[in-house]
């Protein structure tokens, strides 16, 4: 792929040129003692492991520190913008996307901030999915692979005895629920701020269209517009819950299937966060990938965050002791669990496949399809479409219009 100047990267470029004049693009030096780590938080689990796994580190290599700094989700891609803004770089950072940090020369390629024995350890798959120009600058940190739960109960009292396949079954079944008492949603459809970028390209790629195609991107492509249509008809025939297009998962979703309100739902296979209220709120769920359209591939949805490494000056060694520490199949493995998250590496693979009901949770992860995050204008892409596309359900709503503007940013020279 041939890199491209955006104004967004503007900024960016022009503080990494003023890192390396100043001698922080390289890792020589003496070597520092001490690291910032930027996490996102996933659950309440988050910053008591990255507590205890720096602590051992720490003890394992005296005088060497980690300084730990943890933000919510909700806010980190603020805060982090303002660090790259303000030169106040952290030595890694985890995060959702990696590609414009890459362009703009600001990170350690990945073979120069692991071993290799960590490098030969992510899946494929994942480490093409954290490559820039045919380089890998991403680790690959976690990943979920999603799709659709279903109320048991709720499709078994709507005559339905196993989840709709096609999407002319989905909307037979969602018509069949709707019809019984109780007040049940068909499906509950998140296309909000936080993840509707996320479950509208589900749809996308069960209707057999994708956000690229051969190539070239493809966000107001025929099978894109038929997508958006699909679920604003949905919609508007109140086989959702309210205003779908205000709607996140976590706050909004999510609860309602925990409720049993809910007879469909999009989320994460066996991530906890959606789990646990599920579980312990004795729903008998099942699982199945989103029904297909136009001769689609079933197919689960992947995702993955990452880990990366910024140039600065003297910071490499103790960036590849730490990264090199954290990758250890056992100290990784156990991030994962806490997290109820999937792995990247083939050692994690093997721990987690001991656990019968992860198993075949973690062997999904070979057929997931994963989002566009290698290609930089994804960073800004992804934040006008998660901000804007739930506009597209309206009554009022041009969906080809709205599909347009994401694709002029898109093509935007």
């Amino acid at each position: 792929m041939t890199s491209r100047t955006r104004p967004r990267l503007a900024a960016i470029a022009a503080l990494a040129l003023a890192l390396t004049a100043c001698g922080g693009g390289g890792g020589g030096g003496d070597g520092e003692q001490s690291i910032k780590l930027v996490v996102a938080q996933y659950t309440e689990g988050t910053r008591p492991y990255w507590e205890e796994l720096i602590k051992s580190f720490e003890t394992a290599n005296p005088g060497k520190n980690v300084d730990l700094q943890v933000i919510d989700w909700g806010n980190i891609s603020a805060q982090v913008a303002t660090m790259i803004q303000t030169k106040q770089f952290p030595d890694v950072l985890n995060l959702n996307v990696f590609a414009d940090y890459a362009e703009a020369g600001l990170l350690y390629r990945a073979e120069e901030v692991v071993s290799k024995e960590v490098l030969g350890d992510f899946l494929p798959s994942f480490a093409a999915n954290a490559a820039y120009e045919q380089t890998q600058y991403g680790l690959p940190f976690v990943a979920t692979v999603n799709g659709l739960y279903y109320n048991k109960k709720i499709l078994k009292e709507a005559g339905l005895d196993k989840p709709p396949a096609t999407w002319d079954e989905f909307k037979a079944a969602a018509k069949a629920i709707k019809a019984l008492p109780g007040g049940y949603v068909p499906y509950a459809l998140a296309m909000g701020a936080e993840g509707g970028d996320y479950e509208f390209g589900t749809w996308l790629r069960a209707n057999n269209g994708d956000w690229r195609v051969n190539g070239k991107w493809a966000v107001n492509g025929e099978r894109s517009l038929e997508t958006l249509q699909f679920l604003k008809t949905l919609t508007q025939e109140g086989h959702t819950q309210p205003n779908p297009g205000q709607t996140n998962r976590a706050d909004g979703t999510w609860p309602l299937f925990a409720q049993g309100k809910a007879a469909m739902v999009y989320a994460s296979f066996g991530t906890r966060a959606f789990l646990d209220p599920v579980e312990k709120a004795g729903i008998e769920y099942g699982t199945a990938p989103h029904p297909v359209n136009n001769g689609a591939t079933p197919a689960t949805h992947g995702i993955q965050d990452y880990l990366m490494a910024f140039k600065k000056d003297g910071n490499q060694e103790l960036v590849r002791q730490f990264l090199t520490y954290f990758y250890q199949a056992g100290n990784y493995a156990k991030y994962l669990k806490v997290e109820g998250l999937l792995p990247t590496t083939q050692s994690a693979s093997d721990v987690l496949r001991q656990d019968a009901k992860v198993a075949p949770i973690v062997d999904m992860v070979a057929r997931a399809r994963f989002d566009p995050t290698s290609e930089p204008v994804w960073s800004e892409l992804r934040g006008t479409i998660a901000a804007e596309l739930g506009t597209g359900l309206a009554a009022d709503s041009d969906p080809a219009a709205l599909l347009g503007k994401f694709q002029q940013i898109a093509e935007r020279p």
